[in-house]
């Protein structure tokens, strides 16, 4: 995010502390989250970066054998030119040529099924935090928690990031043992 849309979103924060504050007899109550703490800790983030690495891992082995192969092959015409006839020469080249075309493509296709699949992912654990900070806001009556990345300056008791962690983690032992289960039984779990 760029610091004129930081300034922005912090401005609207505030402007809507001071209202909620205003227009309320009781003391507003705020907390911070920090993204990037959560991405790194939670449970969630992690099986994610885990389910990416096994669902990518085949096709990126297949890439970079090719590649080898590739370089293997670049590496035998270079040896072997100065004996090869013109045509032969011009022919090899040429399939160099298509295999490092085809190559590119390989790995461009890689590069955007893996950023279309990261996405995804980053998509649902988004969601997971939102609901769980949803829950823990309205459990803990909580006004408003906006991202530390929007703020200048925070004491540290408002920073909530620690707690919805722990919540997170208790969510991930739930799925865990509801999978465990499901995988046991044969069956279809009710948290899905």
């Amino acid at each position: 995010m760029n610091q004129f849309m930081k300034s922005i979103l912090l401005t609207v924060c505030v402007s809507l502390g001071s209202t909620l504050a205003i227009a309320s007899d009781t003391a507003t109550k705020i907390g911070v989250l920090d993204w990037q703490q959560l991405l790194s800790k939670a449970p969630q983030a992690e099986e994610a970066g885990k389910r990416l690495e096994k669902e990518f891992q085949a096709p990126k082995d297949k890439l970079v054998n090719k590649q080898k192969e590739f370089q293997a092959k670049r590496e035998k015409l270079q040896r072997d030119k100065d004996v090869m006839t013109a045509t032969e020469k011009a022919k090899k080249e040429k399939e160099l040529a298509k295999t490092e075309q085809d190559l590119r493509r390989m790995d461009e296709e890689l590069r955007s099924d893996y950023t279309t699949r990261h996405r995804e992912e980053m998509d649902d654990f988004i969601k997971t935090v939102r609901e769980i900070v949803d829950s823990f806001a309205k459990e803990e009556k909580y006004d408003l928690v906006i991202p530390q990345e929007a703020t200048l300056y925070m004491a540290d008791r408002i920073d909530i990031t620690e707690k919805v962690l722990e919540k997170l983690e208790k969510s991930a032992k739930v799925k865990s043992s509801d999978k465990k289960l499901e995988e046991k039984t044969g069956k279809k779990s009710e948290s899905e």
